[in-house]
Protein backbone atom coordinates (compact mmCIF):
# COMPACT_ATOMS: atom_id res chain seq x y z
CA UNK A 1 0.00 0.00 0.00
CA UNK A 2 2.75 2.18 0.58
CA UNK A 3 4.45 1.55 -2.80
CA UNK A 4 0.72 2.33 -4.76
CA UNK A 5 -0.14 5.43 -2.32
CA UNK A 6 2.73 7.09 -1.70
CA UNK A 7 4.86 6.24 -5.28
CA UNK A 8 4.44 10.03 -6.39
CA UNK A 9 5.18 11.17 -3.26
CA UNK A 10 8.65 13.07 -2.97
CA UNK A 11 8.37 13.90 0.94
CA UNK A 12 11.74 12.85 2.70
CA UNK A 13 9.61 10.77 5.35
CA UNK A 14 7.53 9.24 2.50
CA UNK A 15 10.78 7.98 1.19
CA UNK A 16 12.12 6.40 4.66
CA UNK A 17 8.51 5.35 5.42
CA UNK A 18 8.82 2.81 2.30
CA UNK A 19 12.55 1.95 2.82
CA UNK A 20 11.37 1.07 6.62
CA UNK A 21 8.60 -1.24 5.35
CA UNK A 22 10.98 -3.22 3.54
CA UNK A 23 13.33 -3.82 6.02
CA UNK A 24 10.53 -4.79 8.03
CA UNK A 25 9.17 -7.16 5.16
CA UNK A 26 12.83 -8.46 5.27
CA UNK A 27 13.49 -8.91 8.59
CA UNK A 28 10.11 -10.78 9.48
CA UNK A 29 10.72 -12.82 6.71
CA UNK A 30 13.69 -14.26 7.31
CA UNK A 31 12.88 -14.20 11.06
CA UNK A 32 9.88 -15.97 10.52
CA UNK A 33 12.12 -18.90 8.69
CA UNK A 34 14.68 -18.82 11.00
CA UNK A 35 12.38 -19.59 13.32
CA UNK A 36 9.93 -21.91 12.51
CA UNK A 37 11.51 -23.57 9.06
CA UNK A 38 14.84 -24.03 11.15
CA UNK A 39 14.29 -23.78 14.41
CA UNK A 40 17.39 -21.35 15.26
CA UNK A 41 18.10 -18.66 17.47
CA UNK A 42 16.22 -15.23 15.75
CA UNK A 43 16.84 -12.94 18.73
CA UNK A 44 19.92 -11.19 17.62
CA UNK A 45 18.22 -10.46 13.76
CA UNK A 46 15.49 -8.77 15.98
CA UNK A 47 17.95 -6.86 18.14
CA UNK A 48 19.26 -5.52 14.50
CA UNK A 49 15.57 -4.49 13.51
CA UNK A 50 15.27 -2.73 16.44
CA UNK A 51 17.12 0.06 15.80
CA UNK A 52 15.86 0.70 12.59
CA UNK A 53 12.33 0.63 14.69
CA UNK A 54 13.36 3.26 17.24
CA UNK A 55 15.41 5.17 14.44
CA UNK A 56 12.29 5.50 12.24
CA UNK A 57 9.49 6.03 14.87
CA UNK A 58 11.48 8.64 16.87
CA UNK A 59 12.09 10.67 13.27
CA UNK A 60 8.41 9.99 12.37
CA UNK A 61 7.15 11.95 15.53
CA UNK A 62 9.74 14.26 15.06
CA UNK A 63 8.08 15.25 11.86
CA UNK A 64 4.85 15.40 13.55
CA UNK A 65 5.75 17.61 16.48
CA UNK A 66 7.92 20.33 14.49
CA UNK A 67 4.79 21.85 12.80
CA UNK A 68 3.86 22.68 16.73
CA UNK A 69 7.41 23.15 18.53
CA UNK A 70 10.80 24.44 18.16
CA UNK A 71 11.77 21.72 20.81
CA UNK A 72 10.47 19.05 18.22
CA UNK A 73 14.14 17.36 17.60
CA UNK A 74 15.65 17.44 21.14
CA UNK A 75 12.20 15.66 22.54
CA UNK A 76 12.62 13.07 19.63
CA UNK A 77 16.19 12.77 20.35
CA UNK A 78 15.44 11.90 23.78
CA UNK A 79 14.32 7.92 22.98
CA UNK A 80 17.36 7.43 20.43
CA UNK A 81 19.50 8.63 23.18
CA UNK A 82 17.55 6.35 26.34
CA UNK A 83 17.62 3.36 23.37
CA UNK A 84 21.24 3.05 22.75
CA UNK A 85 22.27 3.42 26.00
CA UNK A 86 20.01 0.49 27.40
CA UNK A 87 20.61 -1.21 24.41
CA UNK A 88 24.55 -0.99 24.75
CA UNK A 89 23.80 -1.97 28.63
CA UNK A 90 21.92 -5.33 27.48
CA UNK A 91 24.39 -6.45 24.84
CA UNK A 92 27.25 -6.04 27.33
CA UNK A 93 25.38 -7.88 30.19
CA UNK A 94 23.28 -10.20 28.56
CA UNK A 95 25.03 -10.29 24.53
CA UNK A 96 23.71 -9.95 21.36
CA UNK A 97 22.04 -13.46 21.60
CA UNK A 98 19.37 -12.71 24.06
CA UNK A 99 16.61 -10.47 22.94
CA UNK A 100 16.80 -7.01 24.49
CA UNK A 101 12.91 -6.56 26.02
CA UNK A 102 14.31 -3.78 28.35
CA UNK A 103 15.41 -1.21 25.35
CA UNK A 104 11.93 -1.86 23.58
CA UNK A 105 10.56 -1.59 26.51
CA UNK A 106 11.81 1.70 27.43
CA UNK A 107 11.37 3.12 24.34
CA UNK A 108 7.66 1.67 23.79
CA UNK A 109 6.67 3.88 27.05
CA UNK A 110 8.69 7.16 25.44
CA UNK A 111 6.90 7.21 22.42
CA UNK A 112 3.52 6.74 24.35
CA UNK A 113 4.56 9.40 26.03
CA UNK A 114 5.55 11.69 22.97
CA UNK A 115 2.61 10.67 20.99
CA UNK A 116 0.36 12.14 23.80
CA UNK A 117 2.47 15.20 23.91
CA UNK A 118 1.47 15.55 19.90
CA UNK A 119 -2.24 15.48 20.99
CA UNK A 120 -1.95 17.45 23.66
CA UNK A 121 -0.25 20.46 20.95
CA UNK A 122 -2.78 19.69 18.88
CA UNK A 123 -5.83 20.43 20.70
CA UNK A 124 -3.84 23.41 21.70
CA UNK A 125 -2.93 25.11 18.53
CA UNK A 126 -5.00 27.76 16.95
CA UNK A 127 -5.54 26.62 13.57
CA UNK A 128 -7.81 24.39 13.54
CA UNK A 129 -7.32 21.13 11.13
CA UNK A 130 -9.30 18.35 9.73
CA UNK A 131 -8.37 15.59 11.38
CA UNK A 132 -10.54 12.63 9.14
CA UNK A 133 -8.15 13.60 6.32
CA UNK A 134 -4.53 14.69 8.92
CA UNK A 135 -1.86 11.92 7.56
CA UNK A 136 0.31 12.91 10.63
CA UNK A 137 -2.63 12.88 12.67
CA UNK A 138 -3.28 9.12 12.31
CA UNK A 139 0.38 8.19 11.36
CA UNK A 140 0.81 9.15 15.51
CA UNK A 141 -2.54 7.38 16.11
CA UNK A 142 -1.43 4.21 15.41
CA UNK A 143 1.85 5.09 17.23
CA UNK A 144 -0.03 5.16 20.09
CA UNK A 145 -2.77 2.79 20.05
CA UNK A 146 0.56 0.27 19.19
CA UNK A 147 3.12 1.17 21.75
CA UNK A 148 0.60 1.16 24.24
CA UNK A 149 -0.64 -2.01 23.92
CA UNK A 150 2.84 -3.84 23.25
CA UNK A 151 4.15 -1.73 26.32
CA UNK A 152 0.88 -3.71 28.12
CA UNK A 153 1.82 -7.00 26.78
CA UNK A 154 5.50 -6.82 27.14
CA UNK A 155 5.14 -6.21 30.96
CA UNK A 156 2.64 -9.37 31.81
CA UNK A 157 3.44 -11.49 28.58
CA UNK A 158 6.04 -13.69 30.68
CA UNK A 159 3.70 -13.61 33.83
CA UNK A 160 0.92 -14.86 31.88
CA UNK A 161 2.59 -17.20 30.26
CA UNK A 162 4.44 -19.04 33.40
CA UNK A 163 1.20 -19.02 35.00
CA UNK A 164 -1.06 -20.23 32.17
CA UNK A 165 0.98 -21.60 29.26
CA UNK A 166 -1.91 -22.21 27.54
CA UNK A 167 -2.49 -18.89 27.26
CA UNK A 168 -0.18 -18.73 24.55
CA UNK A 169 -2.51 -18.73 21.30
CA UNK A 170 -4.46 -15.83 22.91
CA UNK A 171 -1.32 -13.86 23.67
CA UNK A 172 -0.18 -14.46 20.16
CA UNK A 173 -3.38 -13.44 18.40
CA UNK A 174 -3.16 -9.93 20.60
CA UNK A 175 0.20 -9.40 19.08
CA UNK A 176 -1.30 -9.89 15.79
CA UNK A 177 -3.88 -7.74 16.76
CA UNK A 178 -2.18 -5.18 17.42
CA UNK A 179 0.19 -5.39 14.43
CA UNK A 180 -3.24 -5.40 12.38
CA UNK A 181 -4.35 -2.14 13.93
CA UNK A 182 -0.51 0.06 13.33
CA UNK A 183 -0.32 -1.38 10.15
CA UNK A 184 -4.36 -0.63 9.12
CA UNK A 185 -4.15 2.99 10.19
CA UNK A 186 -0.81 3.78 8.93
CA UNK A 187 -2.49 2.51 5.43
CA UNK A 188 -5.33 5.53 6.51
CA UNK A 189 -2.78 7.91 7.03
CA UNK A 190 -0.86 6.68 3.66
CA UNK A 191 -4.49 7.27 1.93
CA UNK A 192 -4.85 11.09 3.47
CA UNK A 193 -1.37 11.52 2.27
CA UNK A 194 -1.56 11.05 -1.29
CA UNK A 195 -4.60 12.71 -1.46
CA UNK A 196 -3.10 15.96 -0.03
CA UNK A 197 -0.48 15.53 -3.13
CA UNK A 198 -2.82 15.53 -5.55
CA UNK A 199 -4.72 18.33 -4.32
CA UNK A 200 -1.44 20.28 -3.55
CA UNK A 201 -0.18 18.98 -7.80
CA UNK A 202 -4.14 20.36 -8.78
CA UNK A 203 -3.53 23.59 -7.20
CA UNK A 204 -0.12 24.08 -8.90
Amino acid sequence: MALVLLKNNNVLFSKITKGYLAIVVIIETIGFSMSKGYHLNNAWLYNIFIIFEAAYISYGLYVALKCFTKKALLICNVPIIIFFGTYLFEVYHYGFLKFNSLSVNIYSIIFVIISLLYFHLLVKQKNPIILKINPQFWWVTAVLFYYFGSTVYNLFVHLLYQQFPKTYIILAYTMLGLNLLLYSIWIYSFICNSRQQKLLSSLH
